[in-house]
């Protein structure tokens, strides 16, 4: 059901961010995380519960961000299966009664798009260029080496946090480098790659990816904790955002037209469905997801 969701178009930006499974705290079993029209609520269960079977998803849910995309696709699939049932869309049998019918979803979610025609000709497809400049204007990039760790684990006897920090000062001191950090990150958490994790897209979509947006290049960001991670960034390389000429798209300006129209689309889609279905957040319950009890 990844296809009808805007942020799941967005999910690239969580590269920087992915992890394993969610980990709930049991202060959070019974958490409320999205409340829709009419009393029914998203909880804890119910997220942890599809993500058993949304193997795809698992990797975004130890990231407070991801988190927040996961249940965002739920309460959207909530929102298009009651639509479709407002509709009399039919279901397949035995499935009635299935909160989270995800193939239903998508079935009801193409119905509700409108089409998106490519330009009939080069004459039309210049015109839709220059009305249509934001569909033509490539994002800001950056390179990135990137340190990651548990937020639980200990380094030299201190939260990974703080000596990340640590480690941070020793730079900007000399008595240390980036590259030394990483090596020593290597050898603490595996599961992820550590030092150059390549060019980033830096789209407008967490508190991370914005400050790496606002960084310039050369500098060091962090550490910052996300979730369950604690993360520490260089700077290797930045490209600002431009806008592309009429020469570098003319051959692609149709294929941009039509993609540029599914996003428009599937975006105000998202947006009119949770509105009219009243989906509201609960962060304060999302973040409780990554309390951990302290051990002693």
């Amino acid at each position: 059901m990844r296809g009808f969701s805007v942020g799941v178009g967005r999910f690239c930006g969580t590269c920087l961010l992915t992890a394993l499974a969610i980990v709930a705290s049991p202060m959070a079993a019974a958490a409320d995380l999205v409340q829709l029209k009419g009393g029914e609520v998203i909880t804890s269960s119910d997220l942890s519960q599809y993500l058993e079977r949304r193997v795809d998803l698992r990797a975004s849910s130890r990231t407070k961000w991801g988190v927040e995309q996961v249940l965002r696709e739920m309460a959207m699939g909530r929102a298009l299966v009651q639509e479709g049932e407002r509709l009399g869309e039919k279901r397949q049998p035995g499935k009635e009664g299935e909160r989270f019918d995800d193939a239903y979803a998508m079935s009801v979610f193409r119905k509700l798009m409108p089409p998106c025609d490519p330009p009939a000709d080069a004459t039309a497809a210049r015109k839709f260029f220059d009305e249509n400049p934001q569909a033509f204007r490539v994002p800001p990039m950056a390179r990135l080496a990137r340190v990651m760790l548990p937020a639980s684990e200990t380094v030299d006897g201190v939260a990974a946090a703080d000596w990340l920090m640590d480690q941070a000062k020793l730079i900007a001191s000399g008595a240390q480098t980036f590259e030394g950090v990483t090596k020593r990150a290597e050898g603490i958490y595996r599961l992820e790659a550590q030092g150059d994790i390549g060019w980033a897209v830096l789209v407008d979509e967490n508190v991370i990816l914005r400050t790496l947006a606002a960084a310039k290049q050369g500098d060091m960001v962090g550490p910052v904790r996300e979730g369950d991670f604690v993360y520490f960034f260089s700077i290797e390389g930045k490209r600002d955002s431009r806008q592309l000429a009429w020469d570098e798209v003319a051959v692609s300006a149709a294929a941009r037209a039509v993609n540029y129209c599914r996003q428009t689309a599937t975006r105000k889609l998202e947006e009119d469905l949770l509105a009219k279905y009243g989906v509201v957040m609960n962060p304060a319950a999302i973040n409780g997801l990554f309390e951990k009890v302290q051990s002693k």
